[in-house]
C-alpha cells in the first residue's frame, strides 16, 4: 500500500514487551504535532488482555488528537492464536468481531488506512501485537499476515540482555520476508549496551539506529504514574531523536514514490525488453511487489497527482494537493502467471526461506562430476511424481529452451545410432505439431514450423515435418472438435464434457482413432518412403500447445500418433534395415521405438493443467498420477512450475536406453553439454521444496472445491463420477460456458489452472499478429469488480488467464465476472 500524502509505517517488535506501544505512542505524538491539521490513525489490528488496559486507550491519553482504533481485542492477557482459541468471538464494543480470519484482518486494516487516506490523514501507524513472527488469530505468523500490505517497517529492538540477537533475528525474518526495515528504534541501556552494537551492525544494511531514553519506572498511584509518562512523552517526543526518525520517515516515503514514478522512464532509456517492438509506443508496468497472485503496480490513475505534488525545495517532501487521493499502488492480477512460471504464489515465505537456507549452506557449487542432497532430493521427487515407467535419468540445465535443446541432442543421437545415420547425410528432421513452440534459443526455434516467432531469425532452419493436428474449443456450452481439411472428413464432432473427449475407448469404436492412424501412416509414408526423408524424434507438447496460442490438440490424435510410431520401427529405419534386440522382456518393453518421444511439459507440466504429467491425459487408465507405458514418452522436459515460480531452473528426464547410447569409453561419445550453473543447489532446493508443497495440496484435498464444480460433468458415466473428477479446472464450469456463448467469443477452452479465450475476428486473421485480443486486455487492466485489476498477456486473437495453485475462488470467481461483464 502506497498513497501519496499519507505516510503509513507499521511496528514491529524483536519481542514482546520491547516498547511498541510506547514508541507508537512517541511517534503518534510527535506526528500531530508536526501535522496539527490533518489526521493522525493509529492501528491496533489485534491485542489481547482487559479492555481498560487496550493500546488504543493508552494512546487516547498520552496522545491526544490520534485517531486510535482496534480491530480485535481479546481478554485472556496470551498469544493471540491462544486467545482466539478461548473466545473466538472477541467484543470489543466497536466492531463485529465475528470473522478473525487472515483475509478478514488484512482487509479491514486495508479499509481502514485507504480510508484515512481519502479522507486527507497525513500519517498511519499500524501497531502489530508481541513480536514479528508472533501468531496471528488463525496461526498465521504475523510477518506472514501483513505481508500483502508491505507497509514500511519500524523495528522496536530489544534493549535487554539477549536482545541483540533477537533484534538481528527479527529483522532477518521481515527482510526475508520482503518487507524494507527503514529504521530500528530501541531504548537505550549502558549496561549491555545493545544500541551501539545495533548501529554498527544495522549501518552495513543502510538502515539507521535510534537510541532512545527509557521510560519511568511504573508508579504505585495512578496519577503519579501518568504525570511521569506525560512528562516522558513531551520531553522525548521533542527530542532530536524523534524529530530525526519523523523526517527519515518523509523522506523514505518521498523517495518511494520519487523511485517507483521515475521507473517507466528509466526503463525505457535503458531496458531491451523481451517480445517488445520498441518502436510501438506501449505503457510499462512499474513493479513495486508481488504476494499470491497479485502484483503491487503503480497505478496510472496516480501520476498526475504526482506530477502535481512538486516536493518542497528544502524539505524534499511532496506538497499536500487538495482533493481525492488516489493510490500509488494498485493491485494487479498476476494474468499470465509471469509468463506460466508461477505456482505457489508471489513472495512464498517457505520458498524463500529454502532458497536463503541453500545459498547460506552452498552458494553455488559446479556440478560436473560432483553431488549434492539438494540434486539428489530433487532428482528423486520428480521422477516419482512423474509415474513414468521409461523415466530413469535426470539432466540439469537452466531453463526450458535449454531443457529442449538437451532433449534434442538425446534423441537424435539415439536414432541415429540405431539406424546408421552420420552428420554427412542431409539433416534429421523431427516431427511435430503446427502451433508448437519450443523455446528460443536457435536449435529450439529449428523444431517448429515458421512462425513469427522465427522467421526473422537468420539461422533458423526448419527442419522437421509438422502435422496440422484436429483442435478443440467450446462454443456455446459444447465441445466442438475442429479437423484439419486434408482429413477429408467434413463431420463436425461434439463433446458435452471433457470426459467425452478423453474416453478413448468409446470414440475407437466409433472408429476416430482409426481415421486418424490411416491420415497418419499415409503421412508418414509419403515423408519417408516417397521423398526419403529422415526424422529422429517426436516432440510433442502434451495436449495443449502454448506460445502457438493455447491450441486444445484432440489427444485421441496425439495418442495415436504415438503408438504409430511405437508401432511401425521398420518405417522410420528406411534403407538402412536396421532392428534392435534387447537383453531382456522388460528392456524390450521400456526400450524406445520407431523413434524417440520427447515430451515438452514446460508450460503444461507439474499441475498447469491439473496433473503432475500432462502426458497422462493420453493414458487410458483413470489413474491420473500413472502414465501408461505404451505412451509414455522417453524423453520429458521440465522447468517453470519447477521452482514453483521462484528461480530458473530446467530437469531433462530421460529412459535408461536413452542413457546407454551415450555410453563408451571414448569422451567425445559423452552428453557434452552443461552450463556454470548446472543444478545450482538454491534452484535445486526449491524445487524440492515446491514439488513437495504441490504434492501437499493434492493430497491435502486444497483443490476440492474447484473440482467439485466440474464434478456434474461426469455424470455421463455414474461408475466413473464415484471415482472422483479427473478433468477439471480453477476456472467455474458454468463461467466457462457463459463465456463461450458470448458473440464475440469464438470458443474458449479450461483445464486445470488454464483458461483461454479466442476473440472472433471481423478479418479472419488469427495468430501473434492479430491484435483482436488487445481491445479485452486492455478493458481487463481497466475494470475493476473485485478490488484490484487484471494484468494479462494475450496471444494475437486469445486471450489468457492462469490461476496458481494457491489461487482462492473468490478472486477468481471475480475476474470470471469482469470477463462476462467486458464481453457483453
Amino acid at each position: 500500500m502506497l498513497w501519496r500524502d499519507l505516510r503509513a509505517l507499521q511496528i514491529y517488535g524483536a519481542n514482546t514487551n520491547v516498547g511498541k506501544s510506547i514508541v507508537s505512542t512517541l511517534l503518534c505524538k510527535a506526528f500531530k504535532r508536526k501535522s496539527p491539521t490533518s489526521g493522525v490513525l493509529y492501528l491496533k489490528p489485534i491485542s489481547t488482555g482487559p479492555v481498560e488496559d487496550a493500546d488504543t486507550r493508552h494512546i487516547s491519553r498520552f496522545a491526544p488528537g490520534v485517531k486510535s482504533e482496534n480491530l480485535y481485542q481479546f481478554q485472556e492477557p496470551v498469544s493471540p492464536h491462544l486467545a482466539a482459541r478461548s473466545a473466538p468471538n472477541p467484543s470489543n464494543g466497536c466492531h463485529d468481531n465475528s470473522d478473525i480470519g487472515d483475509v478478514s484482518i488484512v482487509e479491514k486494516v486495508k479499509s481502514w488506512i485507504e480510508r484515512s487516506a481519502r479522507d486527507g490523514f497525513r500519517y498511519a501507524v499500524l501497531e502489530t501485537a508481541g513480536g514479528s513472527l508472533s501468531p496471528a488469530p488463525s496461526g498465521t505468523l504475523q510477518a506472514d499476515l501483513y505481508r500483502p500490505l508491505r507497509l514500511p517497517v519500524c523495528l522496536v529492538g530489544d534493549h535487554r540482555l539477549g536482545g541483540i540477537g533477537s533484534t538481528i533475528s527479527a529483522f532477518e525474518s521481515l527482510h526475508l520476508r520482503g518487507y524494507d526495515v527503514d529504521s530500528v528504534i530501541l531504548f537505550h541501556d549502558k549496561v549491555y549496551g545493545n544500541y551501539e552494537f545495533l548501529r554498527d551492525h544495522f549501518r552495513s544494511h543502510g538502515i539507521r539506529t535510534f537510541a532512545l531514553p527509557q521510560p519511568p519506572a511504573r508508579q504505585k498511584e495512578a496519577q503519579d504514574d501518568e504525570d511521569l509518562m506525560n512528562e516522558y512523552y513531551r520531553s522525548v517526543s521533542n527530542s532530536t531523536s524523534i524529530t530525526e526518525i519523523i523526517d527519515l520517515v518523509d523522506h523514505k516515503h518521498y523517495f518511494r514514490v520519487s523511485n517507483l514514478s521515475s521507473m517507466p522512464a528509466l526503463a525505457e532509456s535503458i531496458i531491451w525488453h523481451p517480445f517488445r517492438q520498441h518502436g510501438i509506443s506501449q505503457n510499462i508496468l512499474a513493479i513495486d511487489s508481488a504476494y499470491g497472485d497479485f502484483f503491487q503496480g503503480l497505478n496510472p490513475k496516480s501520476v498526475s497527482s504526482l506530477n502535481d505534488s512538486a516536493p518542497h525545495q528544502k524539505s524534499g517532501i511532496a506538497s499536500i494537493r487538495q482533493g481525492p487521493e488516489e493510490p500509488i499502488l494498485e493491485p494487479l492480477f498476476d494474468g499470465s502467471a509471469s509468463w506460466w512460471t508461477q505456482g505457489l504464489g508471489h513472495g512464498s515465505p517457505d520458498l524463500a526461506l529454502t532458497a536463503a537456507h541453500a545459498a547460506g549452506r552452498y552458494g553455488h557449487v559446479m556440478f560436473a562430476s560432483a553431488a549434492h542432497a539438494p540434486a539428489l532430493e530433487l532428482s528423486s521427487k520428480l521422477l516419482s511424481m512423474l509415474a513414468n515407467p521409461r523415466l530413469s535419468r535426470v539432466f540439469f540445465s537452466d531453463n526450458g529452451s535449454t531443457g529442449i535443446e538437451v532433449a534434442l541432442k538425446m534423441a537424435l543421437r539415439a536414432a541415429s545410432k540405431r539406424y546408421g545415420w552420420s552428420r554427412d547425410d542431409e539433416p534429421i528432421g523431427v516431427l511435430g505439431f503446427k502451433g508448437s513452440y519450443h523455446g528460443d534459443c536457435i536449435a529450439t526455434m529449428n523444431c517448429s514450423e515458421p512462425s513469427t516467432y522465427n522467421e526473422a531469425v537468420n539461422w533458423y532452419q526448419p527442419w522437421g515435418w509438422w502435422f496440422d493436428p484436429p483442435s478443440l474449443k467450446m462454443r456455446n456450452g459444447v465441445w466442438e472438435l475442429q479437423v484439419p481439411q486434408e482429413m477429408g472428413i467434413r463431420t463436425t464432432f461434439q463433446f458435452q464434457s471433457l470426459e467425452h473427449i478423453f474416453d478413448y475407448d468409446t470414440r475407437t469404436h466409433r472408429g476416430h482413432s482409426e481415421i486418424y492412424e490411416q491420415f497418419i501412416m499415409s503421412t508418414l509414408r509419403r515423408l519417408i518412403v516417397d521423398e526419403g526423408r529422415k526424422f529422429g524424434a517426436l516432440i510433442c507438447e502434451p495436449i495443449l500447445l502454448g506460445a502457438g496460442g493455447m491450441i486444445f490438440v484432440d489427444p485421441l490424435f496425439q495418442r495415436t500418433l504415438l503408438k504409430v510410431i511405437r508401432g511401425n520401427p521398420a518405417l522410420f529405419a528406411g534403407a538402412s534395415g536396421s532392428t534392435h534386440s534387447a537383453s531382456t522382456s522388460m528392456e524390450k518393453s521400456l526400450d524406445w521405438s520407431g523413434l524417440p518421444i520427447i515430451a515438452d511439459e514446460v508450460f503444461t507440466g507439474l499441475y498447469r493443467l491439473g496433473r503432475a504429467s500432462s502426458s497422462s491425459f493420453l493414458s487410458k487408465s483413470q489413474n491420473t498420477h500413472v502414465v501408461d507405458e505404451d505412451i509414455a514418452p522417453d524423453i520429458s522436459v521440465h522447468a517453470k512450475l519447477l521452482t514453483g515460480g521462484l528461480l530458473p531452473l530446467a530437469i531433462t528426464t530421460a529412459s535408461e536406453s536413452i542413457f546407454n547410447v551415450f555410453l563408451s569409453d571414448k569422451k567425445q561419445d559423452a552428453l557434452l553439454h552443461g552450463h556454470s550453473y548446472t543444478a545450482h543447489a538454491v534452484g535445486c532446493s526449491v524445487g524440492a521444496k515446491s514439488l513437495a508443497m504441490l504434492s501437499e495440496l493434492e493430497k491435502n484435498g486444497a483443490w476440492q472445491g474447484y473440482q467439485n464444480g466440474w464434478r456434474a460433468s461426469t455424470a455421463y458415466n455414474p461408475s466413473e463420477s464415484e471415482k472422483g473428477v479427473h478433468f477439471w479446472s480453477f476456472w467455474n464450469q458454468v463461467s466457462v460456458k457463459r463465456l463461450s456463448e458470448s458473440n464475440k467469443v469464438d470458443g474458449v477452452f479450461a483445464l486445470g489452472s488454464v483458461l483461454a479465450i479466442y476473440l472472433k475476428t471481423e478479418d479472419g486473421q488469427s495468430g501473434y499478429t492479430s491484435n483482436a485480443a488487445a481491445d479485452l486486455q486492455s478493458t481487463l487492466f481497466g475494470i475493476s469488480d473485485g478490488g484490484f485489476v487484471v494484468h494479462s498477456r494475450v496471444l494475437g486473437n486469445v486471450l489468457y488467464l492462469m490461476a496458481s495453485m494457491t489461487s482462492n475462488q473468490e478472486s477468481l470467481a471475480a475476474i470470471e465476472k469482469t470477463l462476462m461483464r467486458a464481453l457483453r
